[in-house]
């Protein structure tokens, strides 16, 4: 697959309809916030700084593909989101059970692919209950 028929399937579009890029810039082309910054980021040097395997950098695209088409405003939102929706299957890389001290067995992404989010996100610093051991299944 081509770079941008990957973008337009992330965006629920199709390469082959020329209205696409129109109706996606007209949407999304002026915004600077989060949405904008996740739809012109460049996996390349995440996936070198931390070592990724392709099924990794996939999966961890497939997170904020998620995060960001349904407008999510935490990680939480789109950890519960994914539990709901039962897709937990698209993600066996990076997922896995965290630990928050009166919070066991939460669904949600490894530490390191944690970081890796928060990097894409530009978070410096969450405001959950600090994880006190993540169990990857």
């Amino acid at each position: 697959m081509s770079d941008y028929q990957d973008f337009c399937e992330a965006f629920g579009g199709c390469a082959s309809d020329p209205d696409f890029m129109d109706n996606w810039l007209a949407e999304y082309g002026n915004d600077s916030s989060i949405k904008y910054r996740l739809a012109q980021f460049d996996y390349t040097d995440i996936a070198k700084k931390y070592d990724l395997s392709n099924n990794e950098i996939e999966q961890v695209q497939g997170y904020m593909n998620i995060y960001n088409f349904h407008n999510f405003k935490s990680q939480k939102e789109a950890n519960k989101f994914i539990t709901n929706k039962s897709r937990w299957g698209e993600f066996p890389d990076i997922r896995s059970l965290n630990d928050h001290g009166a919070y066991k067995n939460v669904p949600g992404i490894l530490p390191k692919f944690y970081r890796i989010t928060c990097e894409i996100l530009d978070i410096t610093k969450g405001n959950g209950a600090p994880l006190i051991k993540a169990t990857k299944y």
